[in-house]
């Protein structure tokens, strides 16, 4: 017995229903693109808070290094600035890392707190062990090489990891040329590794900070 074949419906989709389909797609890639902007790093404000750092800080301390300074300022001012400045970006990178990694769920949630940690620990870290070297050493001379250069080994060696982590070959640069001024300027010696730093180093952070502002303003 044959079947009968069934009729086909048409269906009609009213030009209402298109826009409203259309408004809420946009409406969710908004949404996106805003959590997105609030969880997402800014390398702007991170490079250039180093390279504030490293350009004032211990471009101050090259200017009053030395017998016959460029710049007279009392003798613990320069190591006074350096130091706030430098605690200032590493609490400002481990902050703002922690924060990108609110509002997401999954194992990236778990590396953007662990990395941000990571940051104050090897600072404090830093700190004990450069001031027992100190004392252990009796050389009030030592810190003027000692502190600029662990700090540069060690900020170095942080944005290596963290590159490795997100996979991110700029930032993998910027790393490996940290270690390069770093080494180079230490290698030199005063008031050379101060100099170095702080215009090879510094210039570099803020060279790079120029380039994002100037990328995000393109687009």
């Amino acid at each position: 017995m044959a079947q009968s074949a069934l009729p086909i419906q048409e269906v009609v989709v009213d030009e209402d229903q298109r826009f409203d389909a259309a408004e809420q797609l946009a409406l969710i890639e908004r949404q996106q693109e805003a959590v997105v902007r609030a969880v997402a790093v800014d390398p702007r404000l991170l490079y250039g808070a180093w390279g504030v750092a490293w350009l004032v800080g211990l471009g101050l301390a090259a200017l009053a290094h030395g017998d016959d300074p460029v710049l007279r300022v009392p003798p613990a001012l320069p190591a006074l600035v350096l130091g706030v400045l430098i605690t200032a970006a590493g609490v400002l990178t481990a902050g703002h890392s922690v924060h990108a990694s609110r509002g997401i769920s999954g194992p990236s949630t778990v590396t953007g707190v662990l990395y941000g940690w990571a940051w104050l620990l090897s600072f404090v870290a830093l700190s004990a062990v450069n001031s027992a070297v100190l004392r252990a050493s009796g050389d009030p001379a030592l810190a003027d090489v000692l502190w600029p250069a662990t700090s540069g080994l060690l900020v170095g060696v942080m944005y290596l990891f963290g590159a490795a982590i997100w996979r991110e070959p700029l930032q993998f640069g910027v790393g490996a040329w940290v270690l390069l001024t770093t080494s180079v300027g230490a290698f030199l010696g005063l008031p050379a590794l101060l100099w170095v730093m702080a215009l090879g180093g510094g210039g570099g952070f803020l060279a790079v900070a120029a380039w994002f502002a100037l990328r995000r303003r393109a687009v």
